[in-house]
């Protein structure tokens, strides 16, 4: 295996910082989180910036429909379909491998 080449920036004090955040952050040593944010944009993926919005538009979406759908749930004239759709929600969280917890968004996060 070759040695790594070192490659060295110049930054402000206040990116330094921000690097040094987002790094612990991940739980990685900022060689390790720089050397995947270079890595990423030589391929041409997504930027960090553009993953976060695109997950926050994506939240902000799905707690809409969230919000909508247990509003037509709760005013439903079969007053046990909530419960119902919940359950249903909590079987296919289960089949998928996915933890239902209260630290997620509580115990009807449909």
């Amino acid at each position: 295996m070759s040695r790594p080449i070192s490659l060295q920036v110049y930054v402000s004090a206040e990116l330094a910082a921000r690097a040094r955040a987002a790094a612990c952050a991940n739980g990685l040593a900022v060689s390790e989180w720089l050397r995947g944010v270079v890595l990423r944009a030589c391929d041409n993926d997504l930027s960090v910036a553009s993953d976060r919005s695109v997950l926050v538009k994506l939240y902000r979406q799905s707690l809409f429909a969230m919000v909508g759908v247990d509003a037509l749930l709760a005013g439903h004239s079969d007053h046990a379909l909530r419960e119902r759709v919940h359950t249903a929600f909590a079987a296919r969280c289960s089949a998928a491998g996915v933890a239902v917890t209260a630290d997620e968004g509580g115990a009807h996060e449909a």
